[in-house]
Parts: structure tokens; C-alpha cells; sequence
């Protein structure tokens, strides 16, 4: 478990009064809004909030209810954002890891939304009628129609087909990736300067400091787009529920956590620990920032969800050598919830990654499906709230009653599957 007693020094708890009210099933007059931090985690937000350093984070924490978030035990990003999605395990919603073999010649093809089998939160809430406007979450590519908009993890590539054809499109509606192509960031697009603020002294000019500083972009690259775009978005085309996913933390865990601590794994040099060791600290700073943005746009009538999929540790020593990559997942990662009709003060006991979407169906009145894996986390939520709507239950949100099981859905090839393998490789999450 992770320690949370710096976090707790933010959050004392409180009691909220309760009244007797009768139960009611009428539409909740709300906003959700879904911010998912990839790799976000306790141990460094932990010793940050002690110092002032992450005021955003210190606020929700303290007005809002908050815990330590378990995951799953596959703990590859796509399964499990898409677990928090559905309510539901893999051998359900379909996604197993990353990528998967062809059956013919074992070729590796990254993961796509097609291979999901169950409705997402998205889909339930824009069958109800609810506006929906989804950012950058992972294995959403090609987009399916939503009640509102979709902007795929693949925007986040620079690729857009010319035809943005229905087995190849970027975003739903098709015709939104014209509106937003001049906020996509690539890493070719960082600039030196912009990048130094996260390391320490000047610019390397060439060498292994140089390649490793270069790699510091492509975290800026894809959190600036994901991050712009959704502000846009949310500015121009106002929604009911509203997820953007940021993907940047976990990078940078990945390229520099053993600069943090030298100790947790093979030797580095002087040099490289002195310009990379504050690069993670100062990332969770930036997302303070980010974070602040995103709260300033929520309303009265706005419940923020705050939420990673894992947390980080050190490569895992292996023999002679180091496991990277999936081996750094940590299981335990973060959950907070802000905002209207949440119990202020609110540590959560035993959070998981399967609660969010049943419990983002009861915020808004609806039944959560009984073939769900996760339950509602009633702490979280203001008592007269769940007097009034009583948590109900429904047999299945599927069109058909259920699809799980016997279903083996093939991942669809794109033109920048060898770039996407390329990005998984450089992470460690494949070979």
C-alpha cells in the first residue's frame, strides 16, 4: 500500500449532515468531467504536496474525496483505461494488452477501439441523451460515433488520412480534425527552451544527454496537443460529459525515474543525475498547472474525477540485468473526486479502477448494470445525494444483453502502426 500521510495532512475528514428526503429517480441536473492521468501516483505527490508545490492537487484533495486507486492485474495502460471506461474486466470488454499477433506470420498490431465489445460510460450517457466530448483516450482509434465528439489517441500521431474515411477517421465527426490540426504538437515541434525548463543547467548539444534530453519532448508533445485541444473543445463545443486523457507522467517515470533515485536501478552517470533527477517533479508541477485550467472551467453544477490507471516504481532487477517497461507499473495509483454533491474530506478505502464508471452512473441517476465488475463508492458521494437517488441497478446496459466471452475481434492496421510500435518499444511495452 501506498503511505498517504502527507496527502491526509490536506484532507481531514468531515461528516456531512444528512437529511430525510424522498427517493427520487429524476434526471440529475450535472456535468461530469473526467480528467485521466496516466501513471500519476502517491509516493511522488506525496513529499510535492508537503511542499506547496502542487496547490491544484492540494485543493481537490482537500475539498474533495480521494484515495489510493487499485488497478488490475494486467497492468497495460489500454486495458485498464479501458476497464475504467466500461466497469468491467478484460476477458469482458476484450482489450488484453496493447497489441496483439496476428494470427497469420505473428505480426504485432497495436490495440484498436473496434477490439472493445461492451459500451463505454460514453455510450450509455449519450444513449440517455447526455452531450459527449472525449479527448485523447487511449484505444479509441477509428472513432465511432458519439453524441457529441471524439478526438482518437491517434490525433496525437499527425496523422490525418485525406479522405478520413469511416475504417480511418481521427475524430467523430470526421470533419472535426480540420477545426483542430493547428493544435496538434509534435515532438519535431518542442523547442530546446521549452523543453530545459524541466531539467537542470544548460542544453546538452550532443551525445547520450542529448538523445535522452530529446526524448523529454515527445511527453511535452503529446500532453500539449491532448491538453489544447480539449480546451478548445470544451470552450466551443460545451458538453454534458466531458474525458481527456494525458499521457506524460507515465513517460516521463519511464525515462528518468532512476535520475530521481539512482539506487533503484543500473548505474548512470554523474552527469545524466544531475540535468534528468527533478524532470518528474517538475512534470507533476506542469500538471498542477493543467489541472488548475480544467477546474477553472467547472461550474456549480460540474463533478471533476480525478484519476490515474497505475502508479510507477523502479525497473525490477532480473539476474544480471533489469525488466523495464511494464515491470515499472505499480499497482496502486490515484482516484479524487471534486466538485457538486461529493463528500468533501473523503478518504476512500478500497477504490478500484472497475468503481469509476458505476459510480459516475449513480452521480447522475442512473442504474448501474449488474453485469458490471466494479461497484459504487457511496463514501465519495454527499449522503443527501444518495437519499434522494438511492443507488439502483439495471441487468445490462448491452444492446443484445451481453457480449462477453467467444468474441475475438482482430485490431485494424493503420498507416502509422510501425510509428506506433516504434513509441511502445521506446517505453519498454513491447519487443
Amino acid at each position: 500500500m501506498k503511505k498517504l500521510s502527507a496527502v491526509a495532512l490536506f484532507c481531514a475528514a468531515a461528516l456531512v449532515a444528512t437529511s430525510c428526503t424522498r427517493p427520487s429517480i429524476e434526471p440529475v441536473e450535472r456535468k461530469i468531467m473526467v480528467i485521466g492521468i496516466d501513471g500519476m501516483e502517491w509516493d511522488i505527490m506525496g513529499p510535492l504536496l508537503e511542499e506547496g508545490r502542487l496547490p491544484t492537487f492540494a485543493r481537490v484533495l482537500s475539498e474533495g474525496a480521494w484515495g489510493e486507486l487499485r488497478s488490475l492485474d494486467v497492468l497495460e495502460s489500454p486495458v485498464i483505461w479501458t476497464s475504467i471506461a466500461t466497469g468491467k474486466l478484460p476477458e469482458k470488454h476484450g482489450i488484453m494488452g496493447f497489441a496483439k499477433k496476428r494470427p497469420a506470420g505473428g505480426q504485432l498490431v497495436p490495440v484498436t477501439s473496434n477490439v472493445r465489445r461492451v459500451e463505454a460510460i460514453w455510450d450509455i450517457l449519450g444513449s440517455k441523451g447526455w452531450s459527449i466530448g472525449i479527448v485523447g483516450w487511449l484505444a479509441t482509434w477509428p472513432a465511432a460515433p458519439v453524441n457529441g465528439y471524439l478526438v482518437t489517441d491517434y490525433f496525437n500521431y499527425g496523422w490525418a488520412p485525406e479522405q478520413n474515411s469511416e475504417e480511418e477517421r481521427v475524430t467523430f465527426p470526421p470533419g472535426l480534425v480540420a477545426d483542430i490540426e493547428d493544435l496538434r504538437v509534435l515532438a519535431e515541434d518542442v523547442d530546446d527552451e521549452r523543453a530545459s525548463a524541466l531539467i537542470n543547467g544548460a542544453v546538452p548539444e550532443d551525445g547520450v544527454l542529448r538523445k535522452r534530453f530529446d526524448s523529454l519532448k515527445a511527453c511535452i508533445a503529446t500532453d500539449e496537443t491532448s491538453h489544447s485541444v480539449a480546451l478548445r473543445l470544451a470552450d466551443q463545443m460545451p458538453v454534458d460529459f466531458y474525458a481527456v486523457y494525458l499521457k506524460g507522467i507515465d513517460g516521463v517515470c519511464h525515462l528518468y525515474w532512476v535520475d530521481m533515485m539512482p539506487e533503484s536501478g543500473p548505474p548512470i552517470s554523474d552527469e545524466e543525475e544531475a540535468m534528468f533527477r527533478d524532470v518528474i517533479a517538475r512534470y507533476y508541477e506542469e500538471m498542477d498547472g493543467v489541472l488548475a485550467g480544467f477546474i477553472e472551467m467547472a461550474d456549480e453544477n460540474t463533478t471533476v474525477v480525478l484519476t490515474s490507471d497505475h502508479g510507477h516504481s523502479g525497473p525490477k532487477p532480473a539476474g544480471d540485468s533489469y525488466r523495464w517497461g511494464i515491470a515499472m507499473h505499480d499497482p496502486t495509483g490515484v482516484l479524487a473526486f471534486w466538485g457538486k454533491d461529493i463528500a468533501g474530506g473523503q478518504e476512500l478505502a478500497d477504490a478500484s479502477v472497475l468503481d469509476i464508471t458505476p459510480t459516475i452512473l449513480a452521480l447522475c441517476g442512473l442504474p448501474v448494470a449488474e453485469d458490471m465488475d466494479g461497484s459504487v463508492l457511496t463514501e465519495a458521494i454527499d449522503r443527501d445525494f444518495l437519499r434522494s437517488h438511492p443507488v439502483r441497478t439495471i441487468e445490462t446496459y448491452e444492446p443484445e444483453g451481453g457480449s462477453e466471452g467467444g468474441d475475438d475481434r482482430e485490431p485494424i492496421e493503420s498507416p502509422i502502426d510501425d510509428e506506433v510500435r516504434e513509441r511502445l518499444r521506446a517505453l519498454g511495452y513491447i519487443e
